[in-house]
């Protein structure tokens, strides 16, 4: 009995026993799990061939059309896509953390005798397995669009599935291991994508090297030689992993999993943020400072200078709106820029978000919630201003330099506008009457937020590619949405 009572069984046992469980309480019937099937399926089939079309037809355009300056930025898309959607997992990977366990498996199995690591392997395959279907599917349409051949872009996708996997796998390492070597490799990646990008807009993307399809197959194959071994490295690695580590991930899935059910992206974003600053909330603490609504401007600018990731990627992005007047975008150029600004603003307004979600904190501040507000945009303001400011050479060809220089001024009051309205937004209201859909009651406003700051935008960004008056037009509505939403009657 005593060796009975000893005996500790393995992790595969213990999954055998899991699914059972779960499958005698499985509620549904095979008819509605083939209907949901075939509706899944149908979905994909559909959407697959109408983006299928829209890039073989692209593709043919770019083949008839494309000439000159055209032809060298569309010799580097491949590889400004292929360095983002690595840049994009490994960003992701770092996040949300390539090692997960659920909530429950982390508080009843881990914590027993049980092969930590045997629990674990099968959803790292999983991750890994998904990791590269996402990869090569987004690698497809620039493969195509690159003007590739079938046999040069199976090494082109191969290549960068392979970098994709190779990241996350980096990125569990140093999960794992609790080491910075994923976040220099970010910085890295990032620096090259940026470098690439620079190249495309300054007339360099010509001196990108072409490699014949015996040199690229060997790179391809020794990149997924390179990434399966990173792979089983972190495989072999995760029976070290410690419950702490994976305790972040376990928090983190439950509040993103309530937060995309409801449809509430700022929400995501508030567990995102709270992640973001719950992990290095550990801070030099600075006194003295100015009195009244200065010193929220002073914080926000200390904030600023201890974590400067969301400017430099602001910053970075004054080259997208160089590559785009290069790739012959002409007066859409302005929908750039304002686009970028939007997506690159919220993270600048971490203060402001903080103080908008949170009410009695906003109460406790002897300052009106305009001044408030207002306090909270002088330095994402001025930061989206700047950036601009530094895309004003790529309206001159059309523009004088007054009318260039006012026409930054109005993109960025753009911006801000969108940048408001999406931090400022309310959370649903539960409480009004909601619509019935098969998921359930959905309250009205849960449909809204998926637009928000972008119905904002194409008001305020549309009006200036139609001349002076759409610039005054659009810079009117952009000061008073910014007005109405700091404003009290909009609490």
């Amino acid at each position: 009995m005593t060796e009975l009572a000893d005996e500790v069984p393995t992790a595969r046992e213990v999954r055998a026993e899991i699914r059972d469980w779960r499958r005698g309480r499985a509620e549904l019937r095979w008819g509605e799990v083939l209907s949901d099937g075939y509706v899944a399926l149908f979905c994909v089939v559909m959407v697959g061939a109408m983006g299928g079309n829209v890039v073989l037809t692209l593709r043919r355009l770019a083949d008839d059309s494309c000439a000159g300056a055209c032809t060298q930025v569309r010799s580097a898309l491949p590889w400004l896509v292929a360095l983002g959607v690595a840049l994009l997992a490994l960003g992701l990977a770092r996040l949300l953390g390539p090692v997960f366990s659920p909530p429950a498996a982390n508080a009843w199995l881990l914590s027993t005798p049980v092969d930590r690591g045997a629990l674990l392997r099968p959803g790292w395959w999983r991750t890994a397995a998904v990791s590269v279907a996402i990869a090569v599917l987004a690698l497809v349409a620039p493969a195509v669009l690159g003007g590739f051949s079938v046999a040069e872009g199976v090494v082109f996708v191969v290549a960068g599935g392979g970098t994709a996997l190779a990241f996350v796998a980096v990125a569990a390492l140093s999960q794992v291991h609790e080491s910075r070597v994923a976040r220099g490799l970010t910085w890295l990646v990032a620096a090259v994508l940026w470098l690439l990008l620079s190249l495309s807009a300054t007339h360099g993307a010509g001196a990108v090297p072409e490699v014949s399809l015996g040199v690229g197959a060997a790179v391809a194959a020794t990149v997924a030689m390179v990434a399966a071994a990173l792979s089983w490295r972190a495989r072999s690695a995760l029976a070290i992993v410690p419950r702490r580590v994976l305790g972040y991930t376990a928090h983190l899935s439950p509040s993103l999993s309530g937060a995309l059910s409801s449809v509430d992206l700022g929400l995501m974003y508030d567990v995102l943020l709270a992640r973001r600053w719950g992990r290095g909330a550990h801070v030099r603490p600075r006194t003295g400072g100015p009195l009244g609504w200065p010193a929220l401007v002073h914080r926000d600018l200390l904030r600023a200078l201890r974590a400067p990731q969301p400017f430099v990627v602001l910053a970075a992005f004054v080259l997208v709106p160089y590559a785009a007047a290069d790739a012959g975008a002409g007066r859409a150029v302005v929908l750039v820029t304002t686009l970028l600004g939007l997506l690159a603003g919220p993270a600048t307004c971490s203060g402001l978000r903080v103080v908008v979600r949170t009410q009695s904190l906003a109460r406790m501040m002897p300052l009106r919630r305009q001044t408030l507000l207002l306090a909270h945009l002088v330095v994402p303001g001025t930061a989206l201003l700047l950036f601009s400011l530094a895309t004003i050479p790529t309206l001159l060809p059309g523009h004088p330099s007054t009318e260039a220089a006012n026409l930054a001024i109005a993109c960025a009051l753009s911006a801000v506008a969108s940048t408001t309205r999406w931090v400022t937004g309310k959370p649903p209201n539960y409480a009004a009457p909601m619509v019935s859909t098969p998921a359930g009651g959905v309250p009205t406003g849960v449909f809204g937020s998926l637009a928000r700051g972008f119905d904002v935008w194409a008001f305020t960004a549309l009006p200036l590619m139609f001349g002076t008056g759409g610039m005054m037009l659009s810079s009117v509505i952009s000061i008073g949405v910014i007005s109405y939403l700091v404003s009290d009657s909009a609490a």
